[in-house]
């Protein structure tokens, strides 16, 4: 089960939000508007049986930032797109059939002089590139399009130029948009993207979260992931085709790939190819452990 919540500050209301989760019990839970800075531990944010993936808002201003809770049996691990969109956070777990799923959480500032008015253009471009990694993924958050109706009504004088382009986006990639009703007031701000239509069932309106006025949602996800409290998935090296690994990796021109590239940026590419090769090259064993 996912949980998703605009928590409109998280910090002030952390044990409304732990009642909520321990009577939910949902796997994974996405926070929009977490509203944490850097002087916050991550020890003030931590829920028992859970990993957390945080992303504070990066510059000198108040509000924003995302948290993505994963059930740690899941064995879920940090995920970094390409795209430098400023409040997102993504975690990559395999499915039953080892493959891997992206599970992200956004936030989308209506407030233009807080990253300026390109910050449409990097979140179409986040849409594009988890879009054509050929993964399965899902994406939730505050997207902040006054959309009234899903599918919108392109031509209704209230559906701006940016939400239409963002609309756009969402079917050029053949991603599926599955909240059809208003989560805060009369619109449809918080959305469920995926990149297939039935992955999501069962979505329910929560209302209210305290002291936000948006609705929360709680829904369930088709993949074939699966998890065991007493088990979970390892690569096994010990029989890493190695050979074959190194003949890849010598296939890479690195001084093309990473040319006026960032360290970070080179990081990033680096991890992406070694990540994929490992998924190619290093079997998945499963280790048990008792339960406690």
């Amino acid at each position: 089960m996912f949980l998703y919540i605009n928590a409109r500050n998280l910090v002030n209301k952390f044990e409304q939000f732990e009642a909520w989760v321990y009577a939910l019990n949902p796997d994974i839970i996405g926070v929009t508007e977490s509203w944490v800075w850097s002087q916050v531990l991550d020890s003030e944010l931590s829920l028992q049986g859970y990993d957390i993936f945080r992303q504070d808002r990066e510059v000198d201003r108040a509000g924003g930032g995302v948290l993505l809770y994963v059930r740690s049996t899941l064995n879920a691990v940090k995920f970094i797109p390409k795209t430098h969109y400023p409040e997102h956070g993504w975690c990559c777990l395999l499915d039953s059939r080892q493959n891997q799923v992206h599970v992200g959480v956004c936030y989308r500032t209506p407030t233009v002089n807080i990253y300026g008015t390109g910050n449409h253009d990097l979140l179409r471009d986040m849409i594009n590139e988890v879009g054509r990694s050929k993964k399965h993924f899902i994406l939730m958050g505050d997207f902040n399009y006054r959309f009234m109706h899903w599918p919108p009504l392109l031509d209704h004088q209230r559906v701006t130029k940016e939400a239409a382009d963002f609309y756009h986006c969402l079917e050029d990639n053949f991603c599926t948009q599955h909240v059809d009703f208003c989560t805060r007031e009369d619109a449809i701000l918080d959305l469920i993207i995926s990149d297939e239509q039935n992955m999501v069932r069962d979505l329910v309106n929560m209302g209210p979260f305290p002291g936000s006025d948006h609705n929360a949602l709680s829904w369930t996800l088709v993949v074939g992931t699966s998890h065991d409290t007493v088990s979970r998935n390892r690569f096994d090296y010990n029989k890493a085709d190695i050979p074959a690994l190194k003949t890849e990796l010598g296939k890479v021109n690195w001084h093309e790939l990473m040319n006026n590239l960032s360290a970070e940026d080179s990081w990033n590419v680096f991890r992406e190819i070694l990540e994929d090769l490992e998924y190619r090259y290093i079997p998945v064993k499963m280790l048990s452990s008792k339960r406690q």
